[in-house]
């Protein structure tokens, strides 16, 4: 099963006068370049407000699978050199979402916003979906959760229906009036699983056993159509971690030579590994491993006997210097 996701590219951008928009900040700026998926935190100003792991691709990563403009998920044209991604729905992981968050400067009460979004469905995608919105609040939004936030959006573009487009970029615009100053935003699809309208293409995809819905956002803008107003991401007092360097295998063989014969997180610093959890399913979404301990991993048995050869989905979450990491993925098991 290919690895699940959603690209969302970015840039807040503020009306100075009467049609015409003042870029002010993307994701054009980073702390160190990505190098896998989940690694939204990198992006200067942007983190993951969920358990749901977000993703940012940048073409400081050409070549690999979180590059620009070619990627893991397909391909897409790029108005700036960065964006990130996330889920709107996913076939077998109930009302499984994914989120990106940043900070504002904090809207003026009583003044009306009018906020757009350009977005294109990915090329992996098998379903398009309604259910894209924008949150403000005036706390910043943090869950472990991986499921739907249970909060009505300020901003939702369900009006526009189903966005089937995989080869253009189709922008969206809704308005509201601020009641508070709020300073948080939260990025995703707020509709569950009951709620939302899914639209499956006539043609088998790709990955059509993998069936979900990944959005690319090129750009997001909050102009004030009422007076001079620029809407931007705060980067003041970012703190900037070390990283820990680590990685996933994306095949194992239990066969008992003692060579790769499990799979568990590689690092060099498992002392620095925090709160640990690793959860392994097979391709019907059945949890198949799970371990808290990362120096231990999977043999490659279920229920006492060996599991089958096939293609699992791995799904990690773990902290590094008291920042939360997310990481999941694809990996065969082989013999």
């Amino acid at each position: 099963m290919k690895r699940l996701s959603i690209f969302i590219a970015l840039i807040l951008f503020g009306l100075q006068s009467i049609g015409q928009d003042i870029v002010t900040h993307g994701f054009v700026n980073y702390t160190t370049c990505p190098s896998y998926f989940s690694q939204v935190n990198v992006c200067t100003g942007w983190r993951q407000p969920t358990g749901g792991t977000s993703d940012y691709f940048n073409a400081c990563a050409t070549g690999t699978d979180v590059g620009v403009p070619h990627n893991y998920f397909g391909h897409q044209s790029h108005i700036d050199s960065a964006y990130t991604g996330l889920y709107t729905y996913v076939e077998n992981i109930q009302d499984y979402r994914e989120y990106i968050g940043t900070q504002i400067v904090p809207l003026i009460v009583g003044n009306r916003y009018t906020l757009s979004i350009t977005v294109s469905l990915s090329d992996s995608s098998y379903y398009a979906t309604d259910g894209l919105g924008v949150l403000f609040t005036t706390y910043e939004y943090s869950s472990l959760s991986y499921t739907t936030i249970n909060l009505t959006p300020q901003i939702e573009y369900s009006s526009y229906g189903t966005i089937r487009d995989k080869t253009n970029w189709v922008t969206l615009t809704s308005s509201f009036v601020a009641d508070s100053a709020y300073k948080y935003i939260v990025v995703g699809c707020f509709k569950d699983d009951t709620t939302q309208t899914r639209d499956p293409y006539q043609t088998e995809t790709a990955n059509s056993s993998e069936k979900f819905s990944y959005y690319y956002i090129s750009r997001i803008g909050v102009p004030d159509s009422t007076r001079d107003t620029t809407i931007h991401v705060d980067t003041t007092n970012q703190p900037v971690i070390e990283p820990v360097p680590y990685t996933f295998p994306n095949a194992f063989s239990p066969n008992g030579d003692s060579h790769n014969n499990t799979f568990r997180i590689i690092t060099s610093n498992y002392d620095k590994i925090q709160d640990y959890t690793l959860n392994i399913y097979n391709r019907w979404g059945q949890l198949v491993y799970t371990s808290n301990d990362p120096s231990n991993g999977w043999d490659g048995t279920f229920n006492g006997q060996p599991a089958e050869i096939a293609t699992y989905f791995y799904y990690a979450r773990f902290k590094t210097n008291n920042k939360e990491q997310t990481v999941k993925g694809d990996l065969t098991l082989v013999r």
